[in-house]
């Protein structure tokens, strides 16, 4: 069984944090999950913030995701939603996790997942900085190589690798630092 994490809205937004854990997701190191409500939520985060962007767009990159990762939807978890009084709006982000069978919830807002709220559901709550040098310490190489390729993919505008890690930067800097620092010995590891 691959490690599943159900990925939250707002690790999700940041395309340059989505297309990385997206990559890594599709190369075996974990599986993605997410829900129909956290890219609903995810497309709502987006337009607050830019309103320049239309639905229809806004859809496509979700229609994509889906697409690119067919197995990451988790369905069948609305049943659940009144059973966790506790979580509030959060509530059908733990209902997905535990209906997807996930390992830990990736998310920047880890408070809002008390421990002893996952506890019975044996689920871990991980910021995304603490998932991705996780990731890195169990294999730099498809990290290394998962990075370059999203530099590589990236066209609009072009992307250096050095600028993909300044971008990520504002959101993961303990897994940029570990990343820039390690020695070029491991590209091509396994």
């Amino acid at each position: 069984m691959p490690y599943k994490a159900l990925l939250d809205a707002n690790v999700l937004h940041p395309m340059v944090l989505c297309d990385l854990l997206m990559r890594l997701s599709h190369r075996g190191l974990y599986r993605a999950l997410w829900s129909r409500h956290i890219l609903e939520e995810t497309k709502r985060s987006i337009l607050r913030r830019r309103a320049d962007l239309s639905d229809d767009i806004l859809q496509r990159r979700m229609d994509a995701m889906n697409e690119a990762l067919p197995d990451a939807q988790v369905v069948g978890y609305d049943n659940l939603l009144l059973s966790l009084p506790a979580l509030g709006e959060d509530a059908h982000v733990l209902a997905a996790a535990i209906v997807g069978g996930a390992d830990v919830i990736v998310t920047q807002n880890t408070r809002d997942f008390p421990e002893p709220t996952l506890a019975p559901y044996r689920i871990a709550v991980q910021t995304p900085d603490e998932f991705l040098v996780d990731q890195w310490w169990l294999s730099p190489g498809d990290v290394r190589s998962a990075i370059d390729s999203q530099a590589a993919g990236t066209s609009r505008p072009p992307l250096s690798v050095r600028d993909v890690l300044r971008n990520l930067d504002r959101i993961v800097p303990q897994f940029v630092a570990l990343l820039s620092n390690a020695p070029d010995r491991t590209r091509g590891q396994q």
